[in-house]
């Protein structure tokens, strides 16, 4: 499967800062093809400086959950390791302001809470652009924010 790398940068390189979708962290932690590939792009350009990252601590919780559950140590602490090695990155928690864009996100949008809260973050945050594999996302482009959807690059 061919990925288009070049486009792939070329579009990122449009937004200054941008939300991160937890199944980016997946891919690249595990290595799950083909995204890991695009996935080492996003997250060497956050290492680079050449984009800002905007974390929800809700993608502390949906990462973690499995290496807590299988009781996987080595894991849980390479998965932290990586969460805070970036200069170039924030992780906010949901305050009230957060949450309260999230219902409306969900109210109008019909979202499943975490990504009401992944997106709520991203925009309360200001960022350009939110990075994600979910396609059902795309539908919150009128709210201002670009959705990056991996598969549109295979």
């Amino acid at each position: 499967m061919a990925l288009n790398k070049a486009k792939f940068r070329t579009d990122l390189r449009k937004h200054k800062k941008a939300g991160f979708d937890t199944s980016l962290f997946i891919y690249h932690l595990e290595d799950i093809e083909p995204y890991a590939d695009l996935c080492e792009i996003v997250f060497g350009m956050v290492a680079g400086n050449s984009l800002q990252a905007i974390w929800s601590t809700i993608t502390v919780t949906e990462l973690l959950a499995k290496p807590f559950a299988d009781e996987l140590t080595e894991q849980l602490e390479g998965c932290e390791q990586f969460i805070h090695s970036f200069a170039n990155a924030r992780l906010v928690p949901p305050g009230y302001g957060i949450a309260r864009e999230a219902a409306r996100l969900r109210g109008k949008y019909k979202l499943k809470t975490p990504d009401a809260l992944l997106v709520a973050t991203s925009l309360k945050e200001e960022a350009g652009a939110f990075i994600t594999n979910d396609a059902g996302l795309r539908k919150l482009k009128a709210e201002g924010i670009v959705i990056v959807v991996l598969d549109d690059y295979l």
